[in-house]
């Protein structure tokens, strides 16, 4: 007599955590825009509970915002804010990255080269995000320190979200952000593929810094004349 093995217990808050943080990350839910657990509950077929319980993990991600009015929204990231994301970005993959070339293989080099021709293919915004944020995630886990990709995990989300808005504002200059990311990525691989850890720890954040200058006005070291130069944004609120 066969045995029926019993499902699985769905975890709900997750699976609504996961769909909303889509929503937000490809802007589905825009910057701002309220969210209504009623609203979400009937969507989903849950009760307010797992809605409560995925806000509250939204929350912690950074994604959206309790109001003391008891409402709650699309966080809408400000100009303090994407600066202080890049920040941590350049501190956590600086490492991630010197760790990674230590223990750097062949076949890491063709993952990198796959993920790279890919990014040149991609036709939107959301999926060129989505390919920009797995190579950084790879390297990061490829460093081999369990906590420094935890660490890094707090803020993945809130740049991921930032990165694929910002390619909406840019609209004719995304293309031209595409290519730059895509020049910093193979400079990146350069000292990775070498196994050179100080220098790979120093392109990672030269990378990640000039990249600034595609949200914000106000840094100091502009990209180099002969890559592209982004006229910079003040803030990726919605407009």
């Amino acid at each position: 007599m066969t045995k029926h093995r019993p499902q699985p217990r769905r975890n709900l808050p997750h699976e609504v955590a996961s769909q909303l943080r889509r929503d937000i990350i490809s802007g589905t839910c825009k910057p701002g825009e309220a969210l209504a657990e009623p609203v979400l509950a009937e969507r989903f077929g849950v009760s307010r509970a797992p809605v409560r319980e995925a806000m509250i993990e939204l929350e912690r991600a950074g994604l959206v915002q309790f109001e003391t009015t008891g409402r709650t929204r699309v966080r809408t990231l400000e100009e303090k804010d994407i600066t202080e994301i890049v920040e941590a970005r350049i501190a956590l993959e600086a490492m991630g990255a010197r760790l990674a070339a230590i223990r750097w293989t062949a076949e890491d080099t063709r993952w990198i080269e796959n993920s790279i021709a890919a990014q040149e293919k991609a036709t939107t915004g959301v999926k060129f995000s989505k390919l920009d944020i797995a190579m950084h995630e790879y390297i990061m886990q490829r460093g081999g320190n369990e906590r420094l990709v935890t660490l890094w995990q707090y803020v993945r989300w809130q740049f991921e979200m930032a990165l694929t808005h910002i390619h909406r504002l840019q609209k004719k200059r995304a293309l031209d952000l595409r290519c730059f990311s895509v020049m910093g990525h193979r400079n990146v691989l350069k000292p990775l593929a070498g196994r050179q850890p100080e220098t790979a720890a120093k392109v990672m954040a030269q990378h990640i810094k000039v990249s600034i200058e595609w949200y914000t006005p106000e840094i100091s070291e502009p990209p180099p004349a002969s890559k592209a130069t982004p006229s910079g944004k003040r803030s990726i609120s919605s407009r």
